[in-house]
């Protein structure tokens, strides 16, 4: 390294500079600088240019010591020009990469300045990200929504128009958690509020639940149809429940209940016998109906919820009891279930 880094190792030992090095981007960290400020001031600590793409936006930007650092698109992805740089390049996952072009023998505070340089960048691209129009997405996610209009804003929130989204609904509280989890796992994601609801957009398939949230998952679609991946979501959603394997629910699984929740009044669902007779179950003795709708045998459900056969036998003739019908036959176990299910639709 040259300049400032160099006037740094003369005064004091490696670790004494590289504790400074730290301080430095900690600082701009602190300061919350947006990406010139960053790039300006890592050129001037490097005394070289560096580089850093942005992945949400497709924006390549690069500074050089005692110049204003510059953006323009970026025609490789990102990849040609970290592809030159080698070693002194890092890949910042789903939010882009960051290079330094220092040319000639590597010094030994090189590597230091590197990673705080990235862990910086990291930083400051999830905070500019943090920062999405929640009108955009408003926008993408509107059914009325033209073309044109719709392809301008997937544009400045980072998606191709080509590329296949996949819509998310939750808690407005678990909306961060949901982001940062899909970016975690490589997706390029942005989220918003929109009423009560935490919405993302996600890049690509996303094939893994999110934990610890309630979540309905709409199906991918090309990003023209989001808006029907958005409506599937929010009707996913109300099929969750706070039990664990019913937090999370993809449209794709409803099958006919999609049609209920769709085109059949709320009103009209809790008026159904089944719906009030499930309601009213008490709720080990409702467990123990899913149970065996599930297992399909009342030893299998007992097992299933680690009770003794015959107090899950007891729990089931209870539950007929209030049912008015039987649970032996698949009949009457389609019955439950569904009564089950449409009590999620209730207020």
């Amino acid at each position: 390294m040259r300049g400032l880094l160099l006037r740094l190792s003369t005064l004091d030992a490696g670790a004494e500079s590289a504790v400074r090095v730290i301080a430095y981007f900690d600082s701009l960290v602190r300061d919350h600088v947006g990406v010139a400020t960053l790039l300006q001031a890592t050129a001037t600590l490097a005394q070289c240019p560096v580089g850093l793409y942005d992945a949400m936006s497709g924006r390549r930007w690069r500074a050089r010591p005692g110049e204003k650092a510059v953006a323009g698109a970026e025609e490789s992805g990102g990849k040609a020009v970290t592809e030159k740089i080698g070693e002194r390049s890092r890949d910042l996952g789903a939010l882009g990469t960051v290079w330094m072009e220092c040319q000639g023998d590597r010094h030994g505070l090189d590597e230091i300045v590197m990673e705080r340089f990235a862990a910086a960048a990291e930083v400051t691209l999830e905070r500019t990200a943090s920062g999405t129009d929640p009108a955009l997405i408003e926008l993408v996610l509107s059914a009325a929504t033209g073309e044109p209009e719709r392809a301008r804003a997937l544009r400045l929130l980072g998606f191709g128009t080509g590329a296949q989204l996949q819509v998310i609904a939750g808690q407005a509280e678990d909306g961060p958690a949901l982001v940062s989890w899909l970016r975690a796992r490589g997706h390029h994601a942005r989220g918003t509020t929109v009423g009560e609801l935490a919405v993302v957009i996600a890049a690509d398939e996303v094939s893994e639940s999110p934990p610890a949230v309630r979540a309905g998952v709409g199906p991918p679609v090309p990003a023209a149809r989001v808006a029907a991946s958005w409506e599937a979501a929010r009707l996913a959603l109300r099929f969750t429940g706070q039990d664990g394997r019913d937090r999370v629910v993809r449209s794709a699984d409803l099958g006919a209940l999609a049609l209920f929740a769709a085109h059949v009044p709320d009103a009209a669902v809790a008026e159904l016998a089944d719906v009030r007779a499930v309601a009213s179950l008490p709720p080990e003795v409702a467990a123990a109906v899913r149970a065996l709708c599930e297992e399909g045998s009342v030893r299998r459900a007992a097992a299933a919820v680690h009770l003794h056969h015959s107090s899950m036998a007891a729990r089931i003739a209870r539950a007929e009891t209030t049912l008015g019908f039987s649970l032996a036959a698949p009949a009457g176990r389609l019955r439950a279930h569904l009564a089950l299910a449409l009590t999620r639709l209730l207020p």
